[in-house]
């Protein structure tokens, strides 16, 4: 077939394809087939595929030539990701994955064979504790250290025996087991004098107890006449004679509500009596005893008359009557007070030593008459 034959089927619009058409390089690309659509779409893809096989190279790099626009082409099929290459995961240990299994499995129950083994062995060692505590640790010596004054002589009201039987620590006791605090406190109930009480455990059966005791500094009456010794710290310690009581230091002006041996005084409140007076009172004293302690003349004092808060009365035997008034700059009027005993020219005389600095900054002697 020559190529003005060729033209001629061209121009009828004839289908037949030659099969002696040249094949060129610069040829247009072929459409792709479409995958899917209707029987019309691809009769059309189909006759397009003719129009385009039939083209001369030159038509088919411009197909405005031939004096038409160029046919609309198919939207291209969507095109498939190319699958991604998975990431090999790494395999965990085998120790790893023995401790972690997998979901939907029981994990797989490891028995311990030794438990019962390790359970004998520990209550051996219990049982051999216990054994030894009973056994072996016996109290055999209950030792006592008595106090001492400053001479190094022994002083204490109670004797050895006394402490042993009050503490209710007794030969062939379990040493481990006894309550050091619950012998002490036996100790404080039965022996008011016994102030500081240590106890110490020294192996293999020795129980060491040693205490410091109360002091008697004043005696005080209470609301019923009666008398009682109390030491500085304000603890009564066992009731008294008259005559016993003025041994000490007494306080007056101020009975006590009638006590116990070993409680702590306490004002009493008689009907009609000002409460902030009865507490002003027993601050009064509290100030007193401790600002005493130490002082040379304090064993020749012989009365503290607290009748008032605010007018603070010292007896020096049957001497002195120093006043104080109040509490305040006590430790002043104190020292005061020593160097005013010290003079000679008072030594020989009795009457008033007036320290309460009520009319000037000066302390004043009025002798009796």
């Amino acid at each position: 077939m020559d190529q003005n034959e060729k033209t001629r089927l061209r121009e009828r619009g004839s289908t037949t394809v030659s099969r002696e058409r040249p094949r060129t390089p610069n040829a247009g690309p072929r459409p792709a087939r479409p995958r899917s659509g209707n029987a019309a779409s691809r009769e059309a893809a189909r006759r397009e595929r003719s129009r385009a096989l039939q083209q001369s190279p030159e038509e088919a790099a411009d197909p405005r030539q031939r004096g038409g626009a160029a046919a609309p082409r198919e939207p291209a099929p969507p095109t498939r990701r190319a699958p991604q290459k998975r990431e090999k995961q790494q395999r965990a240990p085998a120790s790893e994955a023995r401790k972690k299994p997998r979901k939907g499995k029981k994990p797989h129950r490891v028995y311990n064979t030794n438990f019962g083994f390790k359970f004998a062995v520990m209550l051996a060692v219990v049982a051999v504790i216990v054994l030894s505590m009973v056994i072996f640790f016996k109290v055999k010596h209950i030792e006592v250290i008595l106090p001492t004054d400053e001479a190094g002589q022994t002083k204490s009201y109670y004797t050895a025996d006394e402490i042993r039987d009050a503490s209710g620590i007794h030969v062939d006791d379990n040493l481990l087991s006894t309550g050091k605090a619950t012998a002490a406190s036996r100790i404080h109930a039965a022996l008011p004098y016994v102030n500081e009480i240590q106890i110490k455990k020294q192996l293999p059966g020795t129980v060491i107890i040693s205490f410091t005791e109360f002091e008697v500094t004043y005696g005080i009456q209470d609301e019923k006449g009666g008398w009682w010794l109390m030491s500085r710290e304000g603890r009564i310690l066992e009731p008294a004679d008259e005559q016993t009581a003025k041994e000490h230091l007494c306080v007056t002006g101020m009975p006590i509500e009638e006590p116990q041996v070993g409680d702590w005084f306490k004002p009493a409140a008689t009907e009609g009596a000002d409460l902030s007076e009865i507490a002003s009172k027993q601050k009064v004293v509290l100030d007193v005893i401790p600002a005493l302690e130490g002082r040379s003349y304090v064993k020749e004092l012989a009365r503290v008359d607290v009748s008032t808060s605010y007018d603070l009365t010292l007896w020096y035997g049957t001497r002195y009557e120093i006043r104080l008034g109040t509490t305040e700059n006590l430790d002043y009027k104190l020292r005061t007070l020593a160097a005013i005993l010290e003079n000679t020219d008072v030594q020989h005389k009795s009457g008033t030593i007036d320290l309460t600095f009520s009319e000037d900054d000066k302390a004043h002697f009025l002798e009796f008459r």
